[in-house]
């Protein structure tokens, strides 16, 4: 117990706490209990009324009871003949248990979709809980399909389209914190092939489509989220990719971009930051999957784990969920500093690729994070699959519902 002492008398008034704070920790009358220290949450300050004066005291105590709460409700000071009598509450808590597992692996696809991730863990939300992350990137999502399928992973970031073909297999994959306003992902023109075409970046979505015929592109893994979209979006506006285009699978943006600004390909679809890169030369073209209409509102991505990991952990899942709940709340409140945390991870990113790049992320942490069945039925259309696979069978937001509420935060 330590104290700071303005008056000779306020002595009493730190025994008569000390005593008291005993008294609750201990039992009461029981001499026989034994002392125990209490970790207190709140400074007290105590405003003694004393003849002719008034002084107040800060009183700071460290008391541990574990697994109750215990306040001091009244203390009862001599002094000199007169009795002053103040009311005191202090809350003490005791510290959580520890997780059924505290050290887990998370694995992401790299770029600034990670930025939720990288707000948790270089902000101290994931630390608060308890949680020790060791984050693996993983270029693509048929890599983290994998990792996750295995056992080597406990979370991964990952299309929700993975989620169905998982769960369509019979995998117990579970997406527990969705994304429903559509997906980050762009397409890039060349210079030279927008010129061909007689396109600019003024274009209408479907000239810039159009102008694709003809092109070599490059995509990412065959199955991966970003090729289905692309696929998917050329396939709505009637051209053959298996006849019309060359696609070059490069697996990821940190192969595409070189390719592209070595000539190698005419255009490439992918995610921030490597397309504000591209997109930085002179008569690019891009084109923004947010602005397709057949995307609005599609459930995108989700952080997914899996449904015996939630039954054999499910307070390390819930630790988890509360981490990125509590900086998304963060971040959404204080833009400058979650842009400085970007930055650092990103420290030789071109400066106006990467205010593009952050921008259009951050923004995609505004909507709601909830599973919607509309949204899901969008996912399932885009990949032509029969109706067969229910959201409920892929994704819950109860967990998600669960954790903001013991949070005190709206989520929509």
């Amino acid at each position: 117990m330590t104290t700071r002492r303005t008056r000779g008398f306020h002595g009493l008034l730190i025994l008569g706490l000390a005593f008291a704070l005993a008294a609750s920790a201990c039992g009461g009358d029981d001499a026989t209990a034994p002392p125990e220290t209490v970790v207190v949450t709140e400074i007290v300050e105590v405003e003694v009324e004393v003849p002719g004066e008034t002084v107040t005291e800060i009183v700071e105590v460290e008391v541990e009871v574990p697994g109750e709460t215990v306040t001091v409700t009244s203390i009862v000071t001599e002094i000199v003949t007169e009795t002053v009598t103040e009311t005191v509450e202090v809350e003490v808590t005791a510290p959580p248990p520890p997780l059924s597992e505290s050290k887990v692996r998370w694995a992401g696809f790299g770029g600034m979709a990670e930025l939720l991730f990288f707000v948790a863990e270089d902000g101290g939300f994931f630390e608060a809980e308890g949680l020790e992350l060791e984050r693996i990137e993983l270029a693509g999502g048929v890599n983290l399909f994998t990792a996750l399928a295995s056992g080597s992973v406990a979370f991964t970031q990952l299309g929700t389209q993975h989620g169905i073909r998982a769960v369509t297999n019979g995998l117990d994959f579970r997406g527990i914190f969705g994304f429903s306003h559509g997906p980050n992902e762009f397409g890039i023109i060349s210079a030279e092939a927008a010129a061909a075409a007689g396109i600019t970046e003024d274009s209408t979505i479907d000239e810039k489509f159009e102008a694709l015929r003809g092109l070599t592109i490059g995509t990412g893994r065959p199955g991966s989220t970003t090729t289905t979209l692309a696929i998917g979006a050329m396939e709505q506006r009637g051209i053959d990719t298996a006849t019309e285009v060359e696609l070059v699978p490069l697996g990821s943006g940190s192969a595409m971009l070189p390719a592209f600004q070595a000539g190698e390909i005419d255009a490439f679809f992918w995610i921030p930051p490597e397309t504000q890169v591209a997109a930085l030369e002179e008569g690019v073209v891009t084109i923004d999957f947010r602005v397709l209409p057949e995307l609005a509102g599609v459930n995108w991505a989700s952080f997914f784990t899996t449904d015996n990991y939630i039954l054999e952990h499910p307070d390390t899942v819930q630790a988890f969920l509360r981490a990125v709940l509590n900086a998304r709340e963060w971040a959404l409140a204080n833009e400058g500093d979650a842009r400085e945390i970007a930055r650092a991870r990103f420290p030789d990113l071109e400066e106006s690729a990467f205010a593009a790049s952050f921008q259009i992320d951050y923004d995609s942490l505004k909507p709601s994070i909830l599973f919607s069945e509309d949204g899901f039925e969008k996912w399932r259309y885009i990949l032509n699959l029969p109706n067969t696979t229910l959201m409920s069978a892929v994704a819950t937001n109860e967990l998600v519902i669960q954790a903001a509420t013991e949070l005190g935060i709206p989520i929509g």
